[in-house]
């Protein structure tokens, strides 16, 4: 009686990058920028122009360091609501004939909705909207002013996950209006671009893990189940076996009741989601496949005894429970189907 050990290791990573670049839903992440800040459309007041003879006419310098802090809670693998501290710099006005000119210094507290959309499992294009509480600061011949309001800010940016806890991203940033003219003497729209790195907090273990084993019947034993999981086992569209991908298949080579699989038949068989050209998605579970069965057999299993296929996107375990789905959450709901089956029997 041919006896059949289907195995598989069960791991829950995201592969959307909504889900990865952006973190887990329901998870916190906070992080640092710095870069640079530009002022423009710069209107300057009565309190500037006294004292450059009443003239309009400054020599302008735009351009300073910026920075901030921000965190942020994940709400669902695509939308985020994100607060933080921004330092937007200063800028420095000269007078002609003599005037002293003014310089403008702001900063402020913000808040704002964050939209991402998945370019690859790691890479991110995001939007911000939102609105800045802000202090302005103007210094004006020695007379230091100050004045407070709400305004405005919109960003757009792009993130990479280094991996589960760590992502960077560079970000374009745009806030409004700053400053009052009429009361401090100078107000400006600040523009900043800046680099930033961020943690997350709380998200999920992506290790393989190999399964308990189910229940023995007797007089012989019940298949085992496992899942290999090729959105941890491999790289974004690459069939090279990860560090990750390396430690599992050991695992489950040193599983008990694996070990007579050397007297045995083995067959590989690679499976992908329904996303892509079917010959292109046959080709890759074969190649998945391939690089697990050979690694089996660097570990041990006769390789007369051991084979791969490759069967696309056929046998899918979701089938239509993904059809309501769309962009980001279709990837993520598609992950069940991206697997790596190890079939062993009776030869």
């Amino acid at each position: 009686m041919k006896k059949t050990i289907v195995a598989l290791i069960i791991a829950n990573a995201f592969t959307t990058t909504a889900a990865f670049a952006a973190g887990d839903a329901g998870t916190w992440y906070s992080g640092a920028k710095f870069g640079w800040s530009h002022y423009f459309d710069t209107n300057t007041g009565a309190k500037a122009r006294e004292n450059n003879s009443g003239t309009n006419h400054f020599d302008i310098d735009r351009d300073n360091v910026g920075g901030g802090i921000y965190t942020g809670y994940q709400i669902n693998p695509w939308l985020a609501v994100e607060g933080g501290y921004d330092y937007l710099g200063n800028m420095q006005i000269n007078g002609h004939q003599g005037g002293s000119g003014a310089r403008l210094k702001s900063q402020g507290i913000q808040m704002s909705l964050k939209a991402s959309y998945a370019v690859t499992p790691k890479f991110d294009l995001y939007g911000r909207a939102g609105a800045m509480g802000y202090r302005a600061e103007s210094d004006v011949s020695g007379h230091n002013r100050f004045e407070t309001g709400v305004r405005p800010l919109a960003a757009v940016g792009t993130e990479y996950a280094f991996n589960k806890n760590w992502a960077g991203r560079v970000e374009y940033q745009w806030v409004s209006n700053v400053g009052n003219a009429n009361q401090i003497g100078v107000s400006s729209d600040v523009s900043s671009v800046t680099a930033g790195l961020t943690y997350r907090f709380g998200q999920h273990d992506d290790a393989p893990v190999v399964a308990t084993p189910a229940a023995v019947v007797a007089p012989a034993p019940a298949p085992q189940h496992f899942n290999l999981k090729s959105d941890v086992m491999f790289g974004y569209d690459s069939a090279t076996l990860t560090s990750e991908g390396h430690a599992a298949i050991r695992q489950l080579y040193n599983t008990p009741g694996l070990q007579p699989a050397n007297e045995k038949s083995t067959v590989v068989v690679g499976y992908s989601d329904r996303l892509g050209a079917p010959e292109y998605n046959q080709q890759l579970s074969l190649r998945r496949a391939q690089a697990v069965a050979d690694e089996l057999v660097s570990l041990g299993i006769p390789a007369q005894s051991i084979s791969a296929e490759g069967r696309g996107a056929s046998e899918s375990v979701t089938g239509s429970t993904c059809d309501d789905q769309s962009g980001n959450a279709l990837i993520g709901c598609l992950s069940p189907d991206r697997r790596v089956v190890v079939e062993i029997s009776d030869k």
